[in-house]
Formats: structure tokens, C-alpha cells, sequence
């Protein structure tokens, strides 16, 4: 591939591969992946494709989780019913890769925030971490049914951002029933004294 943005280069090998699915008689969920080049969001629906990686790797820092997930905003209006922006799974409880296991570094807070990030942004809940592992926070974090019926609204749209500031952002996101879902986050690296912050 000469240039790895060019999306006539990147298309094809997508149109071959939903071409083959399409002659199997079932149900399969098609999914991108290509790390957000060529602006993927744009043309991954005219592909046949389910979900697109709209970023690089994730990994279990904060500043990684931020960059990706506080960066789903020039894409918001491509996800809804049967196409979703994937900006990557969900690294908590045991990560890593093979024998190589580790505890999230993501702290607890930092946890809490991930998943109702993730859910916010109408985001497929893939998670990455080892299931035979699963802690009681764990558990509870992935398995919140209030959170996930968020993510799986029926109207399947994006939430964007209505404030952002140097400690806060929040983001809003229209539900099937006619209401709104309010994410408030503290994106600062410092706890935030409860209250009004001004």
C-alpha cells in the first residue's frame, strides 16, 4: 500500500471480504479494522461493515484512555443501528497478552470512567481482559445494567460534547425515549473536592 489514508487503496480488500460474507447464509457481525485510516468512519457502512477501529491500540493508562476516548467527536455522526465507531476495547480487571497478565494500571475512578465513556459513545463493549480472573469490582464495573442499557440504546446515537474545559468535560448523548444521558467527567489528574466546580 503506498499511502495507508488513501481510501481508494483502502477499500477494495473490505468490498471483496463483504462480498464473500454476503454469500454465507447466516447472521455475522463485520467488523474493521482499520485503525481509524483513511478516515474509516466515513465509508466503513458503504463496505457492509458493523464497526470500525477508529484509533490505534488501546492500552491501560490514563492518558492512552483519553486520548482515545475523549477523541470520538469528528466521527459521532457515522454510529447508529448496524455501524459503530470502535475506538477499541475495554482494558480493565487482568490485562495483557499470553502469560503476560497484569492488574489494570487504570485506577478505579479511572475505571468507572472507561466503561461509561465507552457507553456514552454508543461504543461496542468488547472487553479485554481475562475472564477466568474476574474480580468482584470487575464484575460489578462490566455487568451494570443501567450503564449498558446506555450503550445499547436503541437509537444507537453518539453522545458528543456540550462543556469541556482543563478539569471537566460533559457529554450528552439522545435516547430512543426521548431523554438525554449526562456524562459529567473530572479529566483532570487531580481528585476534584465534590460540589459545584466553578
Amino acid at each position: 500500500m503506498n499511502n495507508q489514508n488513501s481510501v481508494e487503496e483502502l477499500k477494495p480488500p473490505y468490498i471483496l471480504m463483504n462480498k464473500a460474507l454476503r454469500s454465507i447464509d447466516r447472521d455475522i457481525v463485520y467488523s474493521i479494522c482499520e485503525y481509524g485510516n483513511g478516515k474509516v468512519w466515513e465509508w466503513g457502512e458503504s463496505v457492509g461493515g458493523n464497526l470500525w477501529r477508529t484509533t490505534r491500540d488501546i492500552w491501560d493508562s490514563w492518558d492512552r484512555m483519553y486520548e482515545i476516548g475523549f477523541g470520538q467527536v469528528e466521527n459521532a455522526k457515522y454510529a447508529g443501528p448496524g455501524h459503530w465507531n470502535d475506538p477499541d476495547m475495554l482494558v480493565v480487571g487482568w490485562v495483557g497478552w499470553g502469560p503476560n497478565l497484569h492488574q489494570s494500571e487504570l485506577t478505579p475512578d479511572e475505571q468507572y470512567t472507561h466503561v461509561s465513556l465507552w457507553s456514552m459513545l454508543s461504543a461496542p463493549l468488547l472487553l479485554g481482559n481475562d475472564l477466568t480472573k474476574l474480580d468482584t469490582f470487575t464484575l460489578n464495573l462490566i455487568t451494570n445494567d443501567e450503564v449498558i442499557a446506555i450503550d445499547q440504546d436503541k437509537l444507537g446515537k453518539q453522545a458528543t460534547p456540550v462543556i469541556k474545559t482543563d478539569d471537566i468535560q460533559v457529554w450528552k448523548k439522545e435516547l430512543s425515549d426521548g431523554n438525554i444521558a449526562i456524562g459529567i467527567f473530572n479529566v483532570s489528574k487531580e481528585n476534584l473536592e465534590p460540589g459545584l466546580q466553578t
